[in-house]
Parts: structure tokens; sequence; C-alpha cells
């Protein structure tokens, strides 16, 4: 049997593969799925919203390649209720719908026709951009039917000047876009390994693809793949391309594929083998395609005819020849009645031609081979004028470039004009703008320093008031240490003297008459000399001396509670922290005044001391359940007073709660850093 040649070959094989793609018919719609296979109950009943009309178009692309006829129908009551709502885009749809009807049944100026006019429809919107670039792909397959390749070109590039004028980042837009500049190329070149546009659209695609992993978009990967097999068919690397055709299959069982898209992928698996010269798997795949369709009018699928024909090859490589012409001639005859392009009927006149001639007729043998021949050298024709076309297109890319950097030129020039007329008033304004930062900067730094001498005078201020504060209380402290040794010195070494007289005189002169009188002298003496023990230890506590805060003031409180009615309870949290002797005996008063604050105003029945070391705070609180107070500064007594003023000597804070008949809670919080570096004078210069 005669073959083709290898370069003839290659330009078949691709030119198949291009068929493939526009065979499909809506294989461009990357949303395309299986809907319920019924009409709705009245196809000419009005629809009221946008919405039904959608439904109604969806309902049309799945009807398209299995009822042509129910599709159009579809279509046509889509595009009328379209525009009784007046929605533009809705009408685009509808005919880009009948569009591919008609491109199917061989329809082409017709197909034109409604592609041309839905060109007008499309809305300056998203949903119209996405239709536009529909068209435009459309407009590319049709011309291409009609061998007019320049147009072809010019719709496919025109597609992907919508995408970046309008600055389109969907990736399933971009994906129809790029898809079909590859199967331009593929099919206009010869050498497609070292094609530079070849390799610039698969870079695209291969970045498509990795976005499309990533997202999981399914639909879109399934689209990718298809086209991606091609290329790989393209380069003969039929394992490469069956691997991702058969990808292609596997996501479109997740995605419900169209039987157009099915198809298409299981007839070029088929190619793939039929390459390989392996026709078992080929002929496998080819009744796989063909069982997706109807087999009540198999003349009208353009999907059978093409299987038909390849089935016919595969048949001839088993040499099973009379099989190979059963199969073949049918599908030649409604090949020619659809007027299908000449690279079918080029492939099935090769078939017949080889099948007669191994069967030894030669007289039929020679009159396809004739036929073949003719059809081959037209193809060549077609393939010098696809070069012809290719360079008048790269020609008008290249002046609509000249034309664009013209303009680019005169807008260029216009700006310098316009920029040295300004460049005065821009000088001037820059260096107003300049001299009025500089003006903000100086202002804004002659009001930080005055911000900062403020401050300074404040802290000066504070700390001369501490300083008089602590120089106050340490008077008061020498003070009460004055008295307290006169009157431990003095009145109770006198009150202890005349005590023990008499007692002396107790002794001696005792009678009937005057015992109790001085029991009860000597009692009242002792009483005396115990208050002003007691007063003095008050004035100056030796166990703060000796023992420190938290057991002076526990001996205090211990004090309170046995002299008096009010039940005092006393705590200490923490371990003492390192507290000059002088803060601790303001704190001593503090809680001493506190405390004596509660026995004369409070009438409270309990009452707590908790004294709380920290590692950097001493906090203090006394809490009664009194008749509480008053909280402002303006009404405290003078007990309050000084109690503020030693607070404030610590560097401290002075917190109030009181709720009238329901007690005064007392916090007082000393940082113990700051007191222990900053107090003046100590308990030893009293």
């Amino acid at each position: 049997m005669g073959n083709l040649s290898n370069n003839s070959h290659g330009t078949i094989r691709r030119a198949l593969l291009f068929l493939l793609v526009l065979l499909s018919g809506n294989c461009l719609s990357l949303t395309a799925q299986t809907v319920e296979d019924r009409l709705p109950r009245t196809v000419t009943q009005p629809r009221t919203s946008k919405k039904n009309v959608d439904s109604l178009l969806k309902l049309a692309g799945s009807k398209r390649d299995t009822a042509a006829g129910t599709a159009m129908r579809l279509y046509y009551t889509g595009m009328e209720d379209a525009r009784m709502l007046r929605y533009n885009n809705g009408v685009a749809r509808a005919l880009s719908g009948l569009a591919l009807c008609y491109n199917n049944n061989n329809e082409k100026d017709k197909a034109l026709s409604c592609e041309r006019m839905a060109l007008h429809y499309c809305e300056n919107n998203e949903q119209g951009i996405a239709v536009r670039v529909d068209l435009y792909i459309l407009l590319s397959q049709t011309f291409y039917y009609r061998g007019k390749y320049d147009s072809s070109a010019f719709y496919r590039y025109a597609a992907l000047d919508v995408l970046e004028a309008n600055q389109v980042k969907d990736r399933r837009m971009q994906t129809r876009v790029y898809c079909s500049l590859l199967d331009f190329w593929l099919n206009i070149n010869e050498n497609i390994s070292n094609d530079m546009h070849i390799q610039q659209v698969m870079g695209h695609i291969n970045t498509l693809i990795d976005s499309a992993r990533i997202k999981k978009d399914t639909a879109a990967l399934m689209m990718l793949y298809f086209y991606k097999a091609g290329y790989f068919n393209n380069i003969v690397q039929n394992d490469s391309a069956r691997y991702y055709c058969s990808s292609s299959i596997q996501m479109g069982k997740a995605t419900r594929i169209s039987p157009s898209m099915e198809a298409g992928l299981l007839i070029n698996t088929a190619l793939t083998y039929l390459d390989d010269k392996n026709p078992a798997p080929a002929i496998h795949y080819l009744e796989k395609a063909k069982a997706l369709f109807p087999q009540l009018d198999p003349v009208t699928n353009r999907h059978q005819i093409f299987a038909d024909i390849l089935l016919g090859q595969a048949y001839l490589m088993q040499q099973q020849y009379n099989k190979a012409i059963t199969i073949t001639t049918p599908a030649m005859q409604s090949a020619h009645k659809r007027n299908m392009v000449h690279l079918l009927t080029a492939r099935g006149n090769q078939v017949m031609a080889d099948a007669y001639e191994a069967l030894g007729q030669y007289k039929k043998a020679a009159e396809y081979r004739k036929t073949y021949s003719v059809i081959r050298d037209s193809m060549m024709k077609v393939e010098k004028l696809e070069l012809v076309y290719n360079l008048e297109m790269r020609y008008r890319i290249a002046d609509k470039n000249k034309e664009l950097a013209e303009k680019q030129l005169a807008i260029t020039r216009n700006e310098s004009r316009i920029k040295t007329k300004n460049f005065l008033i821009i000088g001037v304004s820059a260096g107003l703008l300049l001299i009025l930062l500089v003006s903000i900067l100086i202002y804004r730094n002659n009001l930080n320093k005055q911000k900062l001498q403020a401050e300074k005078i404040r802290n000066l201020r504070q700390e001369l008031q501490i300083s008089n504060l602590q120089a106050m209380i340490a008077g008061e402290e020498k003070e009460r240490s004055r008295i307290a040794r006169d009157l431990h010195d003095g009145m109770g070494g006198t009150l202890g003297a005349i005590r023990t007289r008499l007692s002396s005189i107790f002794r001696r002169h005792t009678t009937a008459d005057v015992t109790d009188d001085f029991r009860e002298v000597l009692h009242l003496l002792e009483e005396a000399s115990t208050e002003l023990r007691k007063t003095a230890h008050n004035l100056m506590p030796e166990i703060l001396l000796q023992e420190g805060l938290a057991k002076a003031t526990a001996l205090f409180c211990e004090r309170v509670r046995k002299g008096h009615t009010l039940e005092i309870t006393f705590q200490v949290i923490g371990n003492a922290s390192n507290l000059s002797s002088g803060a601790e005996l303001t704190v001593y008063r503090i809680i001493q005044e506190l405390v004596h604050n509660i026995l004369k105003h409070a009438n409270a029945r309990h009452a707590i001391v908790q004294i709380a070391y920290y590692e950097t705070q001493l906090a203090v609180t006394v809490e009664d359940d009194g008749n509480g107070m008053l909280t402002t500064s303006q009404s405290d007594g003078i007990g309050l007073k000084t109690i503020r003023e030693r607070v404030n000597s610590l560097n401290g804070e002075l917190h109030i709660d009181s709720v009238p008949g329901q007690g005064t809670s007392v916090h007082i919080e000393i940082t113990l850093k700051q007191n222990t570096a900053s107090y003046a004078y100590k308990i030893s210069d009293c």
C-alpha cells in the first residue's frame, strides 16, 4: 500500500488534530456540564428574568451535539426572551450558540452572520467581555473553515487584545484564548518544536496549568490538558499525548464532560495509536467515541464521520481490507454531502486506495490514488498559502506596532512641551513647599523645646514638693521621738518613783481607814504608767526599729484588738523587701492613722490590715465595714490630708473606695526601688 511522506503526514496529522477541536463545538466553553435531559414546559413561554434566559441557553448548549434542531429552537426562544428583557448579553450568547449550530451544519455564511450580529449586543461589562472573547474565537474558527487563515489569526489575536486591554485575570478566559492561539500556530508552522510563537503560547499554558492545579480548577485543567495532548501528538511524543488525554477524561468524569469534548479526547488518543502503528487500541477508543452519540442519524454527526474514517485506517493496518472499505465508504459519502474539509477526504481516499490495491483491484485503487494526489496537491497549496498569510499577519502586527510607536512619540513630544512650560511653576511650588516644610520643622522643634522645658519645671516642682514633705515628716518624727523620750525618761521615771514611795508608806502605815484609798491611788498610778508607756511606744515604737514593719504592725493591731471592740485582722503577703527604715516608719504612721480613723469615725465591727510585698512594689490595704465616707480630696479631714502627704512623699498612689453604710477600702501602692533610692532621712537621725 502507498504511504505519505513524513512532511505531508505531519501536516495532515496536525490538521486532523485541529479539526478535532473545531468538531468539539462547545469545546471552548469551560463550564459545559450535563443538564437534565428535558425541555422546559413551554418552549415559547416568555421568560420573566435574566436567570431564566441563562437556564434556557444552558439547556440549549447541552442539546447542541445530540439534538441540533432542538438546540436551535431553544436558542431562538432564548434570543427573543432576552430581547424582550433588553438583556443584550443574553442576545449575544444566543446568537453565538446559533452560530455554533450553523457551523456544525456546514452553513458557514449563516454562522458568520450570527457571529457578527452578536458582537453588536456585547455589553461593556464583565459578562459582555467574556461573550466578546468567545465570539472572536468562534469567528476565527469560522474563517478557518472558509480557508481565510489571515482573518482566523486576526480574530484570535483580537481576543487576546480584549484580555490585555481590560486586564482580565480570569483563568478560564485566558485558557480559551491561549488554547485557540496554540491551535493556530500548531497548524500553520512546520517546525513546531522550535517555533517561537508556539513556545511563547506553551509558556502561558504551562503557567495556567500551574495556577489551575493550585486552585484545583478541574474544568480548566481538563481543557488545558486537551490542548497539551495535541501539542505532544504534533511533536510525536505519543506517550505524553495519551497521558494528558487520559487525565483530561478522568477529570471530565468529575465535571460532567460534554459528549463532544469526550469524543475529541478519545479520537485524539486513537490517533496516537495509529501513529504508533498499533491499530487494536485505536479501534477500542474509536468505538467508545462513536458510542457517545445516538445511532439514529449518524450522518449528521461529525465525530462519527471522523471516527469511521479512522476506523477504516485501523482495519487497513490489520489487513481487514473489505471491512476497511465497508466502513470508510459511507463515511466518505457523508463527508462529501456535508462539504467537510479536504483533510478528511484525503485520509479516506488514501485508505480506500490502499485497501483496493491490497485486494488486487488496481483500477479502483488508481482512481482513489488519483483523487488523493489532487487533494494532497491542494493541501500543499494551502500550506504555502498559510505561510503567505503568516507573513502578512506578522507584517500587519509590525505595521500596527509602528503606528503605535508613532503615536507614542507624538504623545511624548506633547508631554515634553507641557513639562517645559510647567517646569518654572513646579520649581516655584517646590521652593515654597520646601520653605513651608522648614518652617513647620522649626515650629515643631520650638514647640518640643517648650514642652521639654515645661516638663522639667514640673519635675523640679514635684521634686521640691516631695523634699519639703520629707523634711516636714522628718521633723515630725524627730519631735515624736523627743516627746517619747521625755515621756519615757521624765514623766515615766517620776511616776515610777511616786509609785515606789507610796508602796513603801503603805507597807509601814497601813490602817483600816486608809487601806482602800492607798490601793486605789496605787492602781491609778499603775494605769497611768502603763498608758504613758503605750503613748511613748506609739510615738516611737522600738519593735519597728528592731523587727521591721510587718511585726510592728502586727503588734499594733494586736493592741488595738485587746483594747477595743473592733475585731481587726492583720495579713502579710510575700517576703519583706529592701525597704528603708525611714520608709517603713512612714508606712507604719499611715497604717496607724487609718486605724485610728476607723476607731474614731467608722463605728465598724471588723477591719482588715494587709501588707503585700512584691518584687518592685509594696501594697498596703486597710478595709472596714463601717459607715463609709466621702472620697473626694476636697472632703478630706486633717488625718486624710496627712496620709496623702505621707503617700506623696514616698512617690506612692492612694486609692479610696467607699460606699455610705457599706464600709471603706483604702489601697496604697509604693514602688520600692524609687522609694529606697529617694527617701532622704533615716530614722536613726531622730
